[in-house]
C-alpha cells in the first residue's frame, strides 16, 4: 500500500457506530428485494390481470401481460387486447398508490370516472370518464336485453 490507514480517533468511532445503528434500524426499508419477490409478484398480478380482462372477452397469456407490464410488445395478443390490459393495469396500479394515501383519500364521482378513462380512453368515441348517457342492458344468452333499473337521481346527461 501507498498510504497506511490512519488510526480512527473517538469522534470517527461515534460516527461510524451512528451509521451502524442507523443502518441497523433502516434495514428492512433499504434492502433490496430478492429477485423472486418482484418475479413472483409480477406474475401473480399478470394472472390476475389476464384473468379480469378475459371475462371481459380480452384474453391474453400471462406471459403477454407480463410483457406488457414492463411496456414490451407481447408476442401474442393483438394491439386492441394490449391497450384493454394496460389501460387495467394502470387503473390498478392507481387503486395500490390510493391504498397509501390514508385519511387524505376519499372516494368520489371524480375518482371513479378517472378509473375508467384509465381502463377506457383508448375508446373515446365511447365517452371514457364519462357517465352513460342511455339505459344500461343485462343479457345472457337465454334471456332477451332488459334495461337496468333507472337510477334514483337524474342524469344529467339525458335529454
Amino acid at each position: 500500500m501507498l498510504y497506511a490507514m490512519p488510526a480512527l480517533e473517538e469522534a470517527d468511532l461515534r460516527v461510524l457506530s451512528e451509521i451502524d445503528g442507523m443502518r441497523d434500524r433502516l434495514r428492512l426499508h433499504l434492502r433490496a428485494s430478492r429477485r423472486w419477490e418482484g418475479q413472483l409478484r409480477r406474475n401473480l398480478t399478470a394472472r390476475a390481470i389476464a384473468g379480469s380482462n378475459t371475462i371481459e372477452g380480452y384474453a391474453a397469456s400471462v406471459s403477454d401481460v407480463e410483457d406488457i407490464m414492463v411496456g414490451e410488445a407481447p408476442i401474442e395478443a393483438s394491439e386492441t387486447v394490449a391497450a384493454e390490459i394496460e389501460g387495467y393495469r394502470q387503473a390498478m396500479t392507481y387503486i395500490q398508490r390510493l391504498a397509501e394515501a390514508g385519511e387524505d383519500f376519499a372516494y368520489s364521482k371524480g375518482l371513479l370516472n378517472a378509473l375508467h378513462f384509465m381502463m377506457q380512453g383508448h375508446h373515446l368515441l365511447k365517452r371514457p370518464g364519462w357517465w352513460r348517457i342511455g339505459p344500461v342492458y343485462v343479457t345472457s344468452a337465454e334471456d332477451p336485453p332488459s334495461p337496468r333499473t333507472p337510477p334514483r337521481t337524474p342524469n344529467r346527461y339525458q335529454h
